[in-house]
């Protein structure tokens, strides 16, 4: 079964050498081995996460979100003040903090 999406993968440090020499690829930001779009996934079926498996399942690939709760014309700005101004609050220094 060839990909048509990179599948993530969870493969152990000291196996990491057979992935890589069957095609995987390391993501370093996801800090994840996967395998990459075009490559055959069978023989990395041993590494497959519950998740990839349904991956690879779907034929018909659906937004993650439902979007009929959202209008197009909704908007978030409130919502991105609020979660601002908790992170201002969170990572602000305060007067007895010490470094």
């Amino acid at each position: 079964m060839t990909t048509t999406t990179n599948i993530a993968l969870k493969v152990p440090f000291n196996e990491k050498d057979q992935a890589k020499s069957l095609g995987a690829r390391w993501n370093a930001e996801a800090k994840h081995w996967y395998v990459p779009q075009g490559i055959d996934a069978t023989p990395f079926e041993k590494w497959f996460t519950p998740s990839s498996s349904l991956a690879t399942a779907k034929s018909d690939p659906k937004p993650a979100i439902k979007t009929d709760k959202v209008s197009p014309n909704q908007s978030f700005d409130g919502d991105i003040d609020a979660i601002n101004a908790r992170l201002r609050d969170a990572y602000e220094s305060r007067d007895d903090d010490l470094f």
